[in-house]
């Protein structure tokens, strides 16, 4: 572990303890200082600065680390650090089935500036009571934001002395606060929980949580494999590791009893409805969970489906399998199917339909009557299709895995760094090119360079400890600098910070002396990014993905490919489809960009609509997703060629696309041209997913008439092949 010295600026001393996981990582974040101030210190409220004292330092020995800081206090923190979470009090206590809980952490807002939040439609942080014949289960405590409204809720649905176990299927910093809080209010002379999770998730709470709280209220058991916990009354509770990069410490429950499946991060949906079930429906709900799963789990395909096959998902009530059956079992599987579509519509609760179907599984099979995620609605209408729907999305980002990878190399102290790596990753995607996701914290040296020998292309990311590098990503930058081949592809460097942000200047110009090539500039993230930060990474990911796919282009020809292809008659006809020039602009937040659109039509008279195609690699397009507003302005003949040439050039990530055209704001916020013949304010109603392009149906808020001398300016192109 780290000793480090935190400096003010005045003399008084003070002596606080950090958490040993921490200091292990070795990481400098201000949102780490924080929450050291206010769990492990007295110094609320005081201005900090932290560098690191010599690893070697005596104390490393110890299970804990002294920091010695120097401070003045404040009377508000500094302008540049971020603001204390918000405490969300909304948390709703619901049956599952009479022995089954969820406790849902309700947010009505974006929860955080991460890309998987992009929706804006809220989220919940689940936690569930399993009340066994002889033991009561805790499954998962949730982020910082509800600790208080978490533990209140609690203490009401449950006595916390009778919780015997908790399991933890996904922790971290802000979710430790919770866990501290719970061991808190035990009440006194309670015996202490014992809290089974996976050897990541342990580490990090013998790391974090203080020698008094694991003394006095947890017991930590590590699970290895496939094991079992029974609760008495049939709740032998099944564990099942399933890890990816983002979260080693995934940890999945199935309980046979009511046949329900915690499944932790997969199936999650950040949205946050009235019910806790998915009752609308798969229409419904389809957009969320494909849009969790492509900025989460489609940068990690490899992963994903090992988590699926660890999990053979079957559905209480559900097509039977043949297989190995004849004769009077063909008969049987009929008669059960037959049953099973009777007892389906019904909608018996989830308790009775466990009890009818207790008989269908079959070998290894987890028959499921719902699944229970961390975030969002537990599934159970739509449980067939969800299931089937992953293993799809997972199939697809293999294929892409197959043509050409790029790998995202990162460690992270408090999420920001990670944050910034999903939305490059989820930039790359959009382009159809793989991603190999390294957390440079588990991975190891042989493992990295096997990744950075068969990828196209890397980017690497780091936290700044005490104006270096942590140690995860010196080894790994050492593991790519030794790579001779590996200067031969596009590369790309980012990373967040509190104070001064060394380690990405230090990463950027160990390259750049290698004589590596930079498919982007360096992004620098102080604190937590913002909607720009989060879309500049997400263009920059695009940016490089692009550099990759003309790279094996230029080598397919290279290698005797065609050098030109002839429109096809399908594509020549396709291209004398036309459709109007227009301008579309989007602003969220402090993100905006635009884009030169041709494929733009009207689609409804009441209300007024238009559709309107979006490639997917386009930068504006995690800007115009269901609920999203934008603007489009019409061009005139005979106006339109500087504002092509302005939009057609190529663009550095995150830069403003309208400078140098003359633009007036709406009252919206919204920016159109001011030459255009007419501009339309549009609302996002519907995506629809068509090969490389995404259809957008918006219905129209308001709009004006500019010019109704001048005609609508139209594309015309020879073929149906590109723009």
């Amino acid at each position: 572990m780290e000793t480090m010295l935190v400096q003010g600026c005045c003399t008084q001393k003070f002596l606080v303890t950090a958490p040993v996981a921490l200091q292990r990582k070795g990481y400098s974040d201000v949102g780490g200082v924080s929450r050291l101030r206010k769990h492990h210190s007295p110094l609320t409220g005081l201005s900090l600065v932290v560098r690191p004292v010599q690893a070697h330092d005596a104390k490393r020995r110890y299970g804990q680390s002294s920091i010695v800081a120097s401070a003045v206090s404040t009377s508000a923190a500094p302008e540049s650090a971020p603001a204390p979470p918000k405490q969300e009090a909304d948390v709703r206590v619901q049956k599952i089935t009479d022995d089954t809980i969820i406790l849902r952490c309700c947010s009505l807002e974006r929860l955080k500036f991460e890309i998987e939040y992009g929706l804006k439609r809220g989220t919940t942080d689940n936690s569930y009571i399993i009340k066994g014949g002889s033991q009561t289960a805790l499954i998962d405590v949730p982020d910082q934001s509800f600790t208080e409204g978490f533990i209140s809720s609690l203490k009401s649905t449950i006595d916390l002395k009778d919780i015997r176990y908790l399991i933890i299927g996904h922790i971290s910093p802000k979710r430790i606060v919770s866990a501290t809080a719970l061991a808190e209010a035990l009440p006194e002379g309670a015996r202490p929980i014992e809290i089974y999770c996976s050897n990541p998730a342990a580490q990090q709470l013998k790391g974090a949580l203080s020698p008094e709280i694991l003394e006095k209220s947890y017991r930590i058991n590590i699970v290895k494999g496939d094991e079992c916990l029974d609760l008495g009354g049939g709740h032998k509770l099944q564990f099942h590791l399933t890890p990816t990069p983002r979260w080693p410490d995934s940890l999945c429950v199935y309980d046979p009893a009511n046949q329900l499946l915690f499944t932790n991060k997969l199936f999650s949906a950040h949205t946050c409805r009235e019910s806790g079930f998915d009752v609308e429906g798969w229409e419904e709900y389809v957009e969320d969970w494909r849009f969790f799963f492509e900025c989460m789990l489609s940068p990690v395909p490899k992963q994903a489906r090992a988590a699926l096959e660890k999990l053979p998902i079957v559905a209480q009530f559900s097509v039977p399998s043949y297989s190995g059956r004849q004769g009077l079992g063909v008969l049987k599987a009929d008669l059960q199917y037959v049953i099973s579509s009777v007892l389906s519509a019904l909608k018996l609760p989830i308790g009775t339909t466990a009890l009818l179907s207790s008989g269908s599984a079959q070998g290894k099979d987890l028959v499921c009557a719902a699944l229970c995620p961390l975030h969002g609605p537990v599934v159970r209408s739509s449980l067939t299709e969800l299931v089937r729907e992953y293993r799809v999305w997972t199939e697809k980002k293999l294929k892409e895995v197959e043509e050409a990878t790029i790998a995202v190399i990162y460690a992270s102290a408090y999420g920001n760094t990670a944050a910034l790596a999903q939305a490059i990753s989820r930039g790359i995607t959009k382009v159809g090119v793989g991603i190999e996701s390294v957390n440079a914290e588990i991975c190891t040296g042989e493992e990295l360079a096997s990744i950075i020998k068969s990828c196209s292309g890397f980017v690497i990311g780091s936290p700044t400890l005490g104006g270096h590098m942590p140690t995860p990503v010196k080894d790994a930058l050492g593991v790519i600098l030794k790579d001779t081949d590996a200067r031969s592809k596009p590369c790309g460097v980012f990373g967040s910070f509190g104070w001064s942000g060394e380690a990405i200047d230090e990463i950027e110009q160990f390259l750049k002396d290698g004589g590596f090539q930079f498919a982007f500039p360096a992004i620098r993230c102080k604190f937590k990014p913002t909607e720009a930060t989060l879309q500049t990474c997400e263009e920059s990911g695009t940016d490089l993905a692009q550099s990759v796919k003309k790279t094996i282009l230029k080598q397919k020809r290279a290698t005797g490919g065609p050098q030109y292809v002839v429109a096809s008659n399908v594509e020549q006809a396709v291209g004398r489809v036309v459709g109007s020039l227009c301008v579309l602009t989007a602003k969220v937040g402090d993100a905006e960009s635009a884009m030169l659109a041709s494929w733009v039509s009207q689609a409804s008279f009441v209300p007024p609509g238009i559709t309107i195609a979006v490639a997917k690699d386009r930068a504006v397009e995690g800007l115009i997703l269901t609920g999203s507003k934008f603007a489009i302005s019409v061009l005139g003949q005979g106006k339109s060629g500087p504002v092509s040439k302005q939009l057609l050039k190529p663009f550095k990530p995150g830069e403003n696309r309208l400078d140098g055209l003359t633009t007036k704001q709406a009252e919206s916020g919204l920016y159109y041209l001011s030459d255009a013949i007419a501009w339309l304010e549009c609302t996002v109603k519907s995506r629809i997913e068509t090969g490389d392009h995404w259809v957008l149906y918006a219905t129209v808020d308001s709009g004006k008439l500019e010019d109704a001398q001048t005609l609508t300016a139209v594309h015309q192109r020879k073929t149906g092949a590109r723009y």
